[in-house]
């Protein structure tokens, strides 16, 4: 009767085999660590940067728009996590000339424009408009003037480096009823 059992190599060969699917697990176990935690701090670092967000926007509003453009910076001691820096950049909206120009481009072709313009043969109307689209650039400047532009960074350490979250948000001026567009007339009641 012959004993049946494995050899040597066998056994050798199913360590071998055991040894490198563990190996795989136990790195594939580590990464996703490594995942977790990151994925927890990039919770923790949106709601903290929703949370600034939310801080600086009251923040403006209760001091009122600044004629300039502001940086402001921190970190989240009080919110418990020190590691954590912020960054805020406060900008005046500037709109651009070409914006501006394509704007008229626009309203000149849709009042003006061949058979299909609104205003194609009223002649009344007609001789006032380019009087009014003349105004329209100092009405979007001053509107600009109106609304700030908000950029945030919220950065958090990250390996041996940090990892940065963007958000911007605009800010309108909510005193639009002495808002005036021309700024040579009285303001609204």
């Amino acid at each position: 009767m012959t004993k049946k059992g494995f050899t040597l190599l066998e056994v050798m060969i199913a360590l071998a085999i055991l040894a490198s699917a563990l190996t795989v697990l136990m790195g594939t176990m580590a990464n996703s660590s490594q995942q977790a935690v990151f994925a927890n701090d990039l919770t923790r670092a949106t709601q903290l940067a929703r949370s600034k967000m939310i801080d600086i926007e009251y923040e403006i509003l209760e001091e009122g728009f600044q004629s300039s453009d502001q940086t402001l910076s921190g970190d989240f001691k009080d919110e418990g996590a020190p590691d954590m820096k912020w960054t805020a950049d406060i900008k005046i909206v500037e709109i651009p000339d070409t914006a501006k120009e394509e704007f008229l481009a626009q309203i000149n072709s849709q009042l003006f424009g061949g058979d299909q313009g609104a205003l194609q043969g009223n002649a009344a109307f007609s001789s006032m408009l380019p009087m009014l689209i003349g105004q329209l650039p100092e009405m979007i400047n001053n509107i600009g003037q109106k609304i700030r532009k908000v950029d945030l960074v919220v950065e958090f350490p990250y390996g041996k480096s940090t990892f940065p979250i963007h958000v911007t948000q605009y800010i309108v001026d909510p005193n639009l009823n002495e808002f005036n567009v021309f700024n040579d007339s009285p303001a609204l009641p």
